[in-house]
Formats: structure tokens, C-alpha cells, sequence
């Protein structure tokens, strides 16, 4: 709708849904139900997650409370083919140290990893689970099933060595003992003059992404590290994983321009293409939402060889200018395509409330001083540019860089009081508090620290230094005569020493980070788990804050960051502040296992522009095993934007589940918490802003009292000066000079935008940010009347939705992909029947104009009923309800409704309601004498839609081509010419996804496909210098598909190994549990007792060493003896055998009499070794023997118990004291040597030792 005044609509023709045609009653209401099947925006943005493709009879649920997203939820996972079960130990499986969906994440990645791609690369698996799903296991779920079919090497990237000691729990958690390399520079240090020793020529080597771009210097030979991993692996031939966890940080890869990309992304991509045969498997919370940033993801097969985009930038292209529905559907073709897995727990446990803390008027006047003096700078700084002849380009980069993180910086220290009396109250109330940010401004307190010569006398502000550095370092001052003599420029010197002192005059707030921990206890009572050095401190020794080093006075294995984490887990500290770099990997939640408690309070400093970024922070401090779930607390300043991106948020927390604690109050102004303002709507909003600001006339669709009132500034301006205000600001923003034109480059960054307006005064910031929000309404608005609307995936909805026909293949011929398209045809009745509308009434009714009406005019000879009810938070708008057409996607204005239609009571309108119900089950609202016949479904009730279901993005250019071409001479209407995903649930309970596409164009598709497949035929022909026609065959045409490997066979070698512990001095001598062990005289048993390896180890999987232990007077004896040693006679304790163990196989199995000695001790085995137990006075023979666990060991605790020492080893047993002892042979329980008699018992140490260390 055009305006001709800011205020006064002129509305000559009224646009329809379906089309244009003059304004009369008659035509308007009826063309009020031209338009198609009602769609809407679930409000189940994410569903329950249950695992339906894994059949297992003693497979476990997952204990969290996990949900998928809405799309991704209907779309199933393909057929499970993969034999996992054959690999993993059935205990793993039973006592659900893999959960069911952890499963199945472990079994369509390894299926994934049996298809080779058309370019002849194994294909990558892409893990994009969140917080509570426990990634880590099914990383390790993955690599034990890889160990157990003989692929013994694998990398594992993240990006922090102090996940490394997770990554080996994950790994020991589900049994798999293999060795964890420390990085490269644990190979640096095992490297000996002949290479490496043979155990670390296997295992996981676990580095991080910034060791795999840097370079070790050996004598004088430069090696990369990339370079020294693919020497590891093996080179081209190398099959087994490459685990890129916390993938993201490969995200800025740019194929085609790699010089352009970052040293990470290249180094990522490099090892995907020299590793061909590798299996990938990336791992990112993020999942598929950045299209852009899937560059360096070569591995998922989504564009070149055999798909249907030949290079990453057709396939952005392809997605990015669809908008977000595109986006979504890629994500289920890649879940039904068996690529991709997207789950995350539920934050039903958690709550939120939004925290205002308005600024004080001192606050406000620091801020406007401060935009004050950045306005002054920017002015100065172009006239001494001109003036000094100084190149500008690098100057104003750095100009609006500083810009951007002096105000973040500030709006940080003007939350921290609001914040101090929150973690007050929240400690008082018997909470923990956990506080988020996102920078530290370590690099401020640095620059100061330099500056002042490492001394400090107060704490620093951070915004100070960031302004102060710029003008120091930037502002010219010195001009180049035309001799070549340099001289300052007086007033260049002039105007930077006052600006200089401008800033002194500020009084700017101190660093936030500082200022929150000095006034919550000091480092003492906060645990800080950020990546800076150091900080300013003050304590009760130095009154005065002093720079302090952030170091470590503990083992050098957990970094500082674990050991402050640790802290606030056992309840040390219960303030915990964590910024975004350092936060990854690191859980603050009420954990069941941890000392601490207490329910957690997480406060946010500051939110990213994106809310599902936010919501990615704030998983944080909640997580599954749980005792309670958080309480988040968004605290919100009335500058700019920030109200509305918490509502935002707070939105999306709210679709995971969340539960809104006390009042939450919606932004003012248009309700944006549904989508974020970087959008292809965003993005239109923004240059019609400025468009009209150039102009100096109002935004199409916007008005100016509604655009004062939602920046708390009612009536304050007129138009005329309210444009030259706006006029003004671009000018302060940078975004224009005095042409008033903004470049085509800016005109669409809603990025550089919202950042800015920071350095706006609190008023005209305000006053900015409204006006962009009204925009962004307006276009939106416009987008839903014309048809063009796509918010994403919506829900198709009717009283009832049924199959016509089963799914039909179609396209079969052109498929390029893994999926198949079908058509499928549904039948949508969209009416609403009198005792469901009498229900709508009851259940929303509360206003007095809420009810019933009937038409005041007939229409065709019939009169119109409908149902309106006022809309929440509305005064003046009516959702409308028809009996043959259901809820309409329009609102009816308040004096139009009066206008055309009077109330009537419910008695009144039960006949009409019936009536018009049944009269449009299958024919149009015009009635029989319709001069478009049965051709015309004008306000039908039963109507057909159709969907392409399956493969679509590889068919999205064909699809749009042919709907350009066609739609116009089919007469297509508005509705049926927008593409978009709709998800559809039937009667029977069956749920469908698929992009609506009108039936008649699928032949013309296909038409459009043939002739494209024998264009590509031609020019391939043509390239390859032969002109031949002829079709490819259907082998070749399979063949660019790709194919699937077999599956590799289960090697009991490699599995019995990976499964096996290591033999440590920390589990040898480890009591575990008691076992029957056969007594020498008889048939009757008597326990024994057993060392477990492992905390984490099952009681069945232990190897025991068992050495006779008749020893008596040597100089080695202990004088104790074992706990069963002390339950039996004298006359019997000669006979008794004390046991080493490190697994078992059976429980309860007797021995057999046959004399077998066993080999190495160290030797894993999964077969059970029956050795004899002969009661030779002569020697002590070394056996092993393996036992596996029975149901009853499942439920044995796994609780560490005493450890026995070394000497208990060499038990001492004494005959009757009449009877003369002997002293018998001894011999190492380690390697079987034998000790001469004479031998001390330091000595039997020290050997002990060097065996145990070798």
C-alpha cells in the first residue's frame, strides 16, 4: 500500500491475493476466499526426538529430554543397512553406555562412510547434534567400530588441547582403551633416530586446529604440521577417520580464490583432498544454517561430480537466493539422504526472564558525551587527512573497527550494576550464578600495560583505551614537504592533543570484566574460564589494583580454565564468568556427579545479533544428567535494538521449551522475535529505509505516529524534521556524505548497520532502530499480500488431509542424487464446522466485539458468515474464521467489519454457518451459476494440493524455469506461484514434507530436464573433442553416482585390543571384586581377589596374572597378608593363590589340569586361556586367564576400592611354628625372572619398577 503523506493512505485499486480488480463489496469479500490451503508457522518449531530406525532388544533410551527441529522431525533417516552390532560389546549396548540415538548417530556415519562419490572421495558424515546429546561417545562410538575392523590410525581436530582429556573419557567410557596421542608434538617427542616406537605408530593422535597451520623446526629442515600428520597416516591409501570437531572454525574457505581463505579452512580442505580414501566426519552444534560457511565440507557430496551443481558457488547460489525455506530443505535431504543428524535437548528444565536496566541519566549523559567526541574524531580525522595528504582506506577501516568495540565495551559497563545486584540476589536466594560474555578486552589492558611501563595504579577502562590508542597511533599529525622534509602540521597536533583531552573528560566506565569480579569477592570468590593472561586486582595485601598473571599453580595436565571450572563445580566458587572463546567444551551445569548443586542463574552480558547463537551460548550452563535446569536472565538496556534481540531469544528458548518466569514483555512496535533481521526481508527493509531517507519520504507501508511511539517518542517530530534527523544520522554512521546516496554494497548490510547505530545518541538510536523495524514490517506485510511471503517450512492446515493416490515417481530419469522424487496428491478440507467454530469462540472470545457475523448485503444471492475475534495485543485487528475456508491469513480491520458485516448471536448463525459449510464442500462460494464452471475453487471447501516430495534441491532450477515460462499461460494464481516447503500431517497420522508445485508443470519440468541432459551430453562431447549423440549408457549414468563398498570384516585382533586396558601402575594393583577360584583339595571354591584396570571398565573385562604364593622367609616377605588370607586356617593358607587381574571372560569357570604356560602378560586376548594349577614347590609359573562377565557382574558396582601394595604380591604364609620353614624361588610377577635367594627386597623393587615402566 502507497502513501501519499506519512499519514494518509490513497488507495485508487485493491490488491487480492489472487488478483487486481476495482474496489466493489461484492468482488472484495468474495476474493477474500481466493486464497489457497491455509498455511501457517508451527508454533512446534521443535519436536520430540525418538529413535525409529534402530531395532535391538537391548538397547537403551536416551536419558535426556532431546527435540529435533519440526523439518527435520518429518523427515525420516533412509533404511539402517550398516551391521554395527557385530562390532560393539554387547555390555556396551545393555548397560547403555551408548544411548539409542547416540546409536544411530554411530551407525548412519559409518553406513555413510561405505559410499564412494562420483570423484572418487569417500563420503563425510556431519554430526550436527547440540549440548545433551553426548557428540563426544558417538565420536568414540565411531572409531571403536573403525579399531574393530582393523583400522587402527585416526586424527581427531578441536579446537582446545584441554579437550583432549574428554576426548579419552568419552573413549574409556564406552571401553575403548586405544592410545590418545597427544598432538604432534607428543610424536616431536617419541620420535626416536629410527622413527617412531610401535605403540604410537597406531591410536587417535588428538591435535588442534591451530597446530595443524603451524610448522615445527627440526635442525634445518622446516616441516608442516600437515605434512607430518599425512606422513603419520599413511598418505592417499589412508581409510581411516578424520574427526573435525567443532568444524566451524574451517567455516571461511573460499573455493577457487584459496588465497582468500583462512590458514585453518585451506589446511582442512588440503587433508580432505590428500586423504581421499579418509573417512570425514564433521561435527558442528551449528548444523546447516549458514550455507555459506559449508565450503570447506567437499566430503557431503552436495556439489560437483555427479550432482547437479558443478561448484560450491552454483550451489550457494542455488540455496542462498531462496531464502530460508531452501535452507531447511536442505537440511532434511540431507537427514533422509543419511548425511546429517540434528538434535539438542530440550530446555524444558530451564526458565528466563528479561532483566531491564535502563540508563541512569549520568549513564545516558557518559553516552552522549561519548558519541559526542566520536563525531568530533570523525570530522578532525577527514580534515587532517586532506590536510597531510594521508591514505584513507586502511584508516577509516580501523576507524569503524575501533568504533564498534568501544560502544560494545561500554554498553557492557553500563550493565554491570544491574548485573552485581542480580548474582547478589541470586547467591542470597541459594543459587550459583554463571555470567556470559563474548570479549574480555584483553588486548586494552595490554596496550595499557605497555603504555605505562608493566605498572598500574587503578583499574583501567577498556573504552578509554580503545579511543585514546586510535587517536595516538592514527591521527595524523606530520606532512611531507615537497623537498621530502617531514614537519608536523600545527593544527593536526592541535586538534589531537584536544581530543585527546576530551576523552580524560569523559569519565568513562572501568573494564566490565575487572569491574564484575573485583565487586563480586575477587578472583578468589569468581571463577574466570575466559583465554586472557592476565588481570587487574585488587586485594587485602595491595590496596591499590595491580596486574596479576593468570597462572596455573597445579599440574600442568588441566589447563586454568578446567581447574576454575572445577572449582565452581565442587562449590569453591560460585560466581563463574565464561567468555565465548574459552567457553567450548566446558559444562556448567548442575551436574548429579559434582559437589555443587545449587541451581545455576545464567546472566548474559551481551547477545550476538543471531538468536540461535545466543541460545548456543546459553547451553552452557545446561546440559543433560542434570539435577535442575537453569534460569537465564537477559539483561537489556533501552539503547537500539537491544530489547527486541532479547525478545528474540527469549522466543526461540521458548520453542525449545522454556518456561517464562515472571512477565515477559513484548518488544513494542512490530512483533520481531520470530526471525532474525539478516534476512532477504531484512535486507529490503534496510535499502527502502534508505531509499525513502534520500527522498525525504516515509517508508511505503509505514506511519510516523507508530514509528515515534516505538521509540518512546510520541508526537515529538513532524515528518519534515523527523527526515532530516535521519538524514543526519547516515551521515554520523558513515553510510553517506552530504549526496545523501548510499552504495549498493551497504545499502544491504544489516550488520553494518546494527552496529553503527551504536554511535548514535541514546535518542536518535532509538529513533533508528524503530524506524528500521517498521520497515521490516511493512515489507513483510507486503510480501504475505502479493504471495511472495516464505518464512521457512509451514504447516499445511484442515479439518482433514488425505492420500489420493500413492506417491509417484517422476523425474526418474534426471535423478542426480541419492533420492528419488515423487509426486504426491492431497485432498485438504479447510472448513470448520458450527461445533468447532462454537468451541474457537468459547476458548478466544473474551472481547464484546468477538462473535459471530453475518453479511449486511447478499452475495450471489446468499449471505456471508464468519467468525472474528480480536488479535492479542491488537485494539483495532480481527482474525477472521469462514465455515468453508477456515482461518484466514488476512486481518480485518475494525471499521471494515462494522462496515460490511453486523453481529449475530449464536442461534442466528448456526443455520447460515451449516449452510455455507455444506455448500462449498465441492463447489465455489459464486454457486452453480458460476461463468467459470467447475474450473472455478473460489472459496471451495475440498481442495487438491500438490507436492514433489524427496530429492528437490538438485531440481530447484529446473522447477523455477519452468514456472517462469508457463505459469502466465496456465493462469496460475498468486498462491500456486510461490515456491515453498510445507510440512503436512494426514488423517491416518502419516507426516509428509514437500515443496508445493502445481500439477500441470511437472510434465513441462520434465521437458526442460531432457533438454538440458542433451545440452550437458553435447558440450561434454564437445569437450572431450568427440561429437557423438548417442546416450550414455544407464551403467555410466549409475556409475556418476557413485557406488558402496562392502563392509569391512570384524578383526578379533584389533577389537580385543581396543577393548583392552592398558596395564598401568595406577590399575594393577587395583582391587576390584571377588571371584570363586578352585581350592587344590577339592571341589568347594573360595573367593579370590581381583584388581580391576579401570574405574570405568565393566567387572567382566579383566586378564588375570596368577602366581603362586607359597613363600615364606625371603627377604621380601610382607608382613601382611590379603583379606582372604585372614579368613582361613593356618593348616589351609599355604594353599592359597593371590591374583593379578586385568580381564576375565567367565565367571565361576574352573580351571583345567592341563600345565599350559601362557606368553606375554601384556598381550590382550578375547579367548579364555584354561591353565592348571600344579602345587610345585620347585617354580612359580606366570598364567593368565580371561573371563567374561554373566548378567550378575552387570550390577556389581564399579566403585574404586584400596589398592593392595607391591609387596602384598609376595604374600607370606607360615606353616605350624614346631615346623621348620623353607625359603622358596621367587620370581618377578611382570617379566617371570627368576631372583637368585640372597636377593633384598629393594632390589625386587627397583626391577619390579623398571618392568612396570617399560
Amino acid at each position: 500500500m502507497a502513501f501519499s503523506s506519512p499519514e494518509s493512505p490513497v488507495a485508487p485499486r485493491r490488491v487480492f491475493i489472487n488478483r487486481v480488480e476495482n474496489p466493489s463489496e461484492e468482488h472484495e469479500e468474495l476474493n477474500k476466499m481466493a486464497h489457497g490451503v491455509a498455511e501457517s508457522r508451527s508454533a512446534d518449531v521443535f519436536s520430540s526426538y525418538t529413535c525409529g530406525s534402530l531395532y535391538h532388544e537391548d538397547i537403551q533410551n536416551h536419558p535426556g529430554d532431546i527435540v529435533e527441529a519440526g523439518c527435520l522431525a518429518a523427515q525420516q533417516l533412509p533404511k539402517a543397512k550398516y551391521r554395527l552390532f557385530e562390532s560393539l560389546p554387547q555390555d556396551l549396548i545393555k548397560t547403555g553406555k551408548l544411548s539409542d540415538l547416540q546409536l544411530e548417530g554411530v551407525l548412519y556415519a559409518c553406513q555413510r562412510h561405505q559410499m564412494i562419490l562420483a570423484n572418487g572421495q569417500r563420503a563425510g558424515f556431519f554430526i550436527g547434534d547440540g549440548a545433551g546429546v553426548g557428540k563426544g561417545r558417538q565420536i568414540s562410538g565411531i572409531l571403536l567400530d573403525n579399531f574393530a575392523r582393523g583400522r587402527c590410525k585416526h586424527v581427531w581436530f578441536s579446537i582446545s588441547t584441554d579437550l583432549r582429556l574428554d576426548a579419552q573419557r568419552d573413549l574409556e567410557d564406552i571401553g575403548c582403551y586405544v592410545k590418545v596421542i597427544d598432538g604432534c608434538q607428543q610424536l616431536d617427542k617419541e620420535t626416536r633416530v629410527f622413527g617412531l616406537p610401535a605403540d604410537f605408530k597406531e591410536g587417535v593422535v588428538f591435535s588442534t586446529y591451530a597446530t595443524l597451520v603451524s610448522s615445527v623446526q627440526k635442525g634445518t629442515n622446516r616441516q608442516s604440521r600437515l605434512q607430518q600428520l599425512i606422513d603419520w597416516c599413511g598418505g592417499e591409501h589412508f581409510s581411516g577417520c578424520l574427526i573435525f570437531d567443532e568444524c566451524h572454525k574451517a567455516k571461511h574457505f573460499v573455493p577457487g580464490k584459496e588465497e582468500n581463505s583462512t590458514k585453518i579452512a585451506l589446511a582442512v580442505t588440503t587433508l580432505q583432498r590428500i586423504l581421499p580414501k579418509a573417512r570425514v566426519v564433521y561435527c558442528s552444534a551449528t548444523g546447516v544454517t549458514d550455507v555459506k560457511n559449508m565450503a570447506f565440507m567437499e566430503r557431503l557430496g552436495l556439489w560437483g561430480d555427479g550432482t547437479a551443481f558443478k561448484s560450491f558457488d552454483t550451489f550457494l547460489g542455488s540455496i542462498t537466493k531462496r531464502g530460508l525455506g531452501a535452507a531447511e530443505m536442505l537440511a532434511m535431504e540431507m537427514k533422509a539422504s543419511g548425511m546429517y543428524v540434528s538434535r539438542g535437548l530440550s530446555f524444558r528444565q530451564a526458565e528466563f526472564v528479561n532483566v531491564e536496566a535502563p540508563l541512569t541519566p549520568d549513564q545516558v549523559k557518559i553516552y552522549d558525551t561519548a558519541v559526542h567526541v566520536w563525531n568530533e574524531l570523525k570530522k578532525s580525522l577527514e580534515y587532517a587527512l586532506g590536510r597531510t595528504n594521508t591514505a584513507t582506506p586502511r584508516v577509516w577501516s580501523i576507524f569503524w573497527s575501533s568504533h564498534q568495540r568501544f560502544y560494545k565495551q561500554l554498553c557492557m559497563s553500563m550493565k554491570v550494576p544491574q548485573i552485581v545486584r542480580e548474582v547478589q540476589q541470586a547467591i542470597q536466594d541459594g543459587y550459583c550464578v554463571v555470567i556470559g560474555l563474548q570479549t574480555t578486552g584483553e588486548a586494552s589492558l595490554e596496550s595499557e600495560i605497555s603504555r605505562g611501563g608493566g605498572v598500574l595504579n587503578n583499574f583501567i577502562s577498556s573504552t578509554e583505551e580503545i579511543l585514546t590508542r586510535f587517536i595516538m597511533q592514527y591521527f595524523p599529525t606530520k606532512v611531507t614537504k615537497t623537498n621530502g622534509n617531514v614537519v608536523e602540521d600545527k593544527w593536526s597536533v592541535q586538534a589531537k592533543d584536544l581530543l585527546l583531552s576530551f576523552v580524560k573528560k569523559i569519565n568513562l566506565p572501568i573494564s566490565p570484566l575487572d569491574d564484575l569480579i573485583n565487586q563480586l569477592g575477587g578472583p578468589k570468590k569468581v571463577a574466570e574460564m575466559t583465554g586472557r593472561r592476565g588481570r587487574v586486582v585488587k586485594t587485602e595485601k595491595q590496596l591499590h589494583p595491580h596486574y596479576e598473571a593468570r597462572e596455573s599453580d597445579n599440574s600442568n595436565v588441566d589447563s586454568l580454565n578446567i581447574q576454575e571450572r572445577n572449582s565452581f563445580m565442587n562449590g569453591t566458587k560460585l560466581v563463574a564468568i565464561i567468555s565465548d572463546a574459552a567457553s567450548t567444551g566446558i559444562s556448567l551445569h548442575a551436574d548429579l556427579r559434582a559437589a555443587n548443586q545449587r541451581r545455576r542463574v545464567h546472566v548474559t552480558i551481551e547477545l550476538p545479533w543471531s538468536a540461535d547463537k545466543a541460545v548456543q551460548q546459553l547451553g552452557r550452563s545446561h546440559r543433560s544428567n542434570q539435577s535442575s535446569g537453569p534460569i537465564y536472565k537477559l539483561v537489556t538496556t533501552n539503547l537500539g535494538g537491544e530489547r527486541r534481540f532479547a525478545a528474540a531469544v527469549a522466543r526461540r528458548l521458548q520453542s525449545l521449551g522454556a518456561l517464562t518466569k515472571g512477565d515477559r514483555r513484548a518488544a513494542t512496535g512490530a512483533d520481531l522475535t520470530q526471525f532474525n533481521f539478516d534476512t532477504t526481508y531484512g535486507r529490503s527493509a534496510l535499502r527502502n529505509m534508505y531509499q525513502s531517507i534520500t527522498l525525504q519520504s516515509i517508508c511505503p507501508g509505514v506511519a510516523l505516529s507508530k514509528l515515534l511511539t516505538a521509540a518512546q517518542l510520541p508526537d515529538k517530530y513532524e515528518f519534515t524534521e523527523f527526515n532530516a534527523i535521519a538524514r543526519q544520522c547516515l551521515i554520523s554512521m558513515g553510510l553517506t556524505d552530504t549526496t545523501f546516496v548510499v552504495k549498493d554494497k551497504e545499502a544491504t548490510d544489516v550488520g553494518r548497520f546494527l552496529n553503527r547505530i551504536l554511535g548514535l545518541s541514546v535518542e536518535k538510536q532509538n529513533l533508528m532502530f524503530s524506524y528500521f523495524c517498521e520497515c521490516l514490517h511493512a515489507t513483510i506485510e507486503t510480501s504475505k499480500r502479493e504471495g511472495r511471503y516464505n518464512e521457512g517450512v509451514t504447516d499445511v492446515s484442515g479439518s482433514s488431509i488425505t492420500m489420493v493416490r500413492s506417491p509417484q515417481p517422476v523425474f526418474t530419469d534426471f535423478r542426480k542424487g541419492v533420492m528419488e522424487t515423487k509426486h504426491v496428491t492431497l485432498n485438504v478440507d479447510r472448513g470448520i464446522d458450527w461445533d468447532t467454530a462454537v468451541k474457537l469462540f468459547q476458548e478466544h472470545g473474551s472481547n464484546n466485539l468477538d462473535g459471530f457475523y453475518c453479511s449486511k448485503r447478499e452475495q450471489r444471492g446468499q449471505r456471508l458468515f464468519l467468525l472474528a475475534i480480536l488479535k492479542e495485543s491488537s485494539t483495532h485487528l480481527f482474525n477472521i474464521t469462514r465455515p468453508n475456508t477456515g482461518r484466514s491469513p488476512f486481518e480485518e480491520e475494525k471499521t471494515e467489519l462494522l462496515h460490511k458485516y453486523r453481529k449475530i448471536s449464536l442461534q442466528d448463525a448456526e443455520a447460515g454457518w451449516k449452510s455455507q459449510h455444506e455448500r462449498t464442500r465441492n463447489n465455489c462460494i459464486h454457486g452453480l451459476g458460476c461463468k467459470n464452471g467447475s474450473s472455478c475453487k473460489t472459496g471451495c471447501r475440498i481442495t487438491e494440493i500438490h507436492l514433489l516430495c524427496g530429492g528437490i534441491i538438485p531440481l530447484l532450477s529446473a522447477l523455477e524455469m519452468a514456472m517462469e515460462k508457463h505459469a502466465d499461460k496456465l493462469g496460475l494464481t498468486k498462491d500456486n506461484r510461490s515456491l515453498r516447503v510445507v510440512r503436512v500431517e494426514l488423517d491416518s497420522g502419516q507426516r509428509l514434507v514437500g515443496l508445493r508445485y502445481p500439477e500441470q508443470l511437472i510434465p513441462e519440468v520434465t521437458l526442460f530436464l531432457k533438454e538440458q541432459k542433451l545440452v550437458d551430453a553435447i558440450l561434454e562431447k564437445q569437450r572431450s573433442g568427440i561429437l557423438d549423440l548417442a546416450a550414455s549408457s544407464k551403467e555410466t549414468s549409475n556409475n556418476c553416482l557413485g557406488y558402496e563398498e562392502a563392509e569391512s570384516p570384524i578383526n578379533p585382533r584389533t577389537l580385543s585390543k581396543a577393548t583392552t586396558p592398558l596395564v598401568t601402575i595406577k590399575n594393577f594393583f587395583k582391587p576390584k571384586s571377588l571371584e570363586e577360584r578352585p581350592k587344590v583339595t577339592g571341589n568347594e571354591t573360595e573367593p579370590v581377589e581381583e584388581t580391576c584396570v579401570d574405574k570405568g571398565r565393566h567387572e567382566g573385562e579383566c586378564r588375570a596374572y596368577f602366581i603362586e604364593d607359597e613363600i615364606t622367609n625371603s627377604p621380601c616377605l610382607s608382613n601382611s597378608s590379603t583379606s582372604n588370607e585372614q579368613e582361613m586356617s593356618d593348616d589351609r593358607m599355604k594353599e592359597v593363590k593371590s591374583g593379578y587381574f586385568v580381564s576375565k571372560e567367565s565367571k565361576g569357570e574352573d580351571f583345567s589340569e592341563s600345565g599350559t604356560s601362557t606368553s606375554d602378560p601384556g598381550r590382550s586376548t578375547n579367548v579364555a586361556h584354561h591353565i592348571s594349577t600344579p602345587r610345585s614347590k620347585e617354580n612359580v609359573q606366570l598364567k593368565t586367564s580371561v573371563k567374561r562377565t554373566n548378567s550378575e557382574a552387570t550390577s556389581r558396582s564399579n566403585k574404586r576400592q584400596r589398592q593392595s601394595s607391591i609387596l602384598s604380591s609376595f604374600g607370606k604364609v607360615t606353616n605350624k611354628p614346631a615346623e621348620k620353614t623353607k625359603k622358596k624361588e621367587i620370581f618377578c610377577p611382570i617379566c617371570g625372572v627368576k631372583f637368585a635367594k640372597e636377593v633384598k627386597n629393594v632390589e625386587i623393587n627397583d626391577h619390579i619398577d623398571g618392568c612396570l615402566a617399560t
